[in-house]
């Protein structure tokens, strides 16, 4: 299949603010030697879908991002539901890019990158979590903003 343009997204991408502290924890999963790494990092979120995840986070060197690139190292990720057990799935970089220095600044010391991943594992249960979550924070956040216009023209 060839597309022309911009290839269309399949799930919409839900924007959450820092202040939101929607945060997923990652690691980097390989059997390449000389790509092992057992730390678990954390991340603010940007955007979620049922597609995947924004974040900016850090990797553990940027020697890593051509195997990360080729799918060669997996991220598994639990995405950290406010009051839920975490939504958990394998991912693949799908993009990334040096953080802008006024957001990597905001996430702590060391270079940070914005990283697009996409899930390409997300079993039934998880996938049904993460859209009631998603759904939740939809009406959730509407409905301030409706109130707030409401409030503002009636005041």
């Amino acid at each position: 299949m060839m597309f022309t343009g911009e290839e269309k997204r399949r799930a919409a991408r839900i924007r959450f603010r820092v202040s939101d502290n929607l945060q997923v924890c990652y690691k980097f999963l390989s059997h390449l030697e000389g790509f092992q790494c057992d730390e678990i990092f954390s991340a603010p979120i940007l955007n979620v879908s049922t597609g995947g995840i924004l974040f900016v986070g850090s990797l553990p060197g940027r020697d890593w991002i051509p195997q990360l690139g080729q799918g060669l190292v997996m991220i598994g990720a639990n995405l950290m539901v406010p009051d839920k057990s975490p939504v958990k799935g394998l991912c693949s970089l799908r993009w990334t890019r040096p953080s802008a220095a006024h957001l990597g600044s905001r996430f702590g010391s060391g270079e940070k990158y914005e990283l697009g991943v996409q899930f390409e594992q997300l079993d039934n249960s998880n996938k049904q979590a993460l859209e009631k979550f998603l759904i939740g924070h939809q009406i959730r956040t509407r409905r301030f903003k409706v109130r707030d216009e409401l409030d503002r023209r009636f005041s």
